[in-house]
């Protein structure tokens, strides 16, 4: 029987990047999609996340632990926290969006690149960077750039257009040992990065892959 894993989305575009990811790294999982766009509306219209949201992020995990998932990945970036909560009482893989990206990032070094178009995955990025930093006793610095005129843009369907700006603007963070994609929607866009061998680029969703491949596979 094949690996069957469950990702649980709040946007669709997040859905894209993670069967991708798979197709790319791990094709022989049966991967299957749980969307519930009403949680990041309620965010982007700012929500105050709550217990109540919390216990929607739970449902939704458990019912995709009950639909047979061998693992489970949540690709929200600022879903993070009610995610560890939900998972506690399970006995199957279930990842944050990006506690892998974090776990690969401190492998290449102590200058850690971050960029993003929302503040606030920003923010759970770097909270969740300097709780391993602190928990492995490994300093790092980290230089980040939002690119925030982005967003609307692919929110609006021009993907083009977002991938060429996250490009330019990763094209500009060179002063690290490794750069991280703070985003799913963001994954798509490093077909267009200037290769530059010596600060390779992290994205959640292949992070996501590789470290679920590695439990599981």
């Amino acid at each position: 029987m094949p690996v069957r894993i469950g990702a649980v989305s709040p946007m669709d575009n997040a859905m894209e990047a993670i069967g991708e990811a798979f197709a790319e790294l791990w094709p022989e999982a049966e991967l299957f999609h749980v969307l519930d766009e009403s949680l990041y509306l309620d965010f982007a219209g700012g929500k105050p996340q709550t217990d109540e949201t919390g216990e929607r992020v739970s449902r939704l995990l458990h019912y995709a632990a009950d639909c047979k998932a061998d693992g489970l990945l949540f690709t929200g970036s600022v879903f993070g926290r009610w995610v560890e909560a939900a998972r506690a009482d399970m006995d199957i893989p279930c990842l944050t969006s990006h506690e892998a990206m974090i776990e690969e990032a401190f492998t290449h070094g102590a200058r850690l690149g971050i960029l993003t178009t929302v503040s606030g995955s920003l923010k759970c990025l770097v909270d969740d960077i300097d709780r391993y930093s602190k928990e492995h006793d490994k300093p790092i610095t980290i230089t980040d750039h939002i690119e925030d005129a982005a967003r609307p843009i692919i929110l609006a369907g021009d993907i083009e257009t977002h991938d060429r700006m996250v490009a330019d603007a990763a094209d500009k963070m060179t002063d690290c040992d490794c750069l991280m994609l703070g985003q799913f929607s963001m994954a798509n866009a490093i077909s267009k990065f200037t290769d530059m061998p010596d600060r390779p680029v992290l994205t959640s969703p292949h992070t996501a892959v590789r470290k679920l491949k590695r439990l599981l596979g």
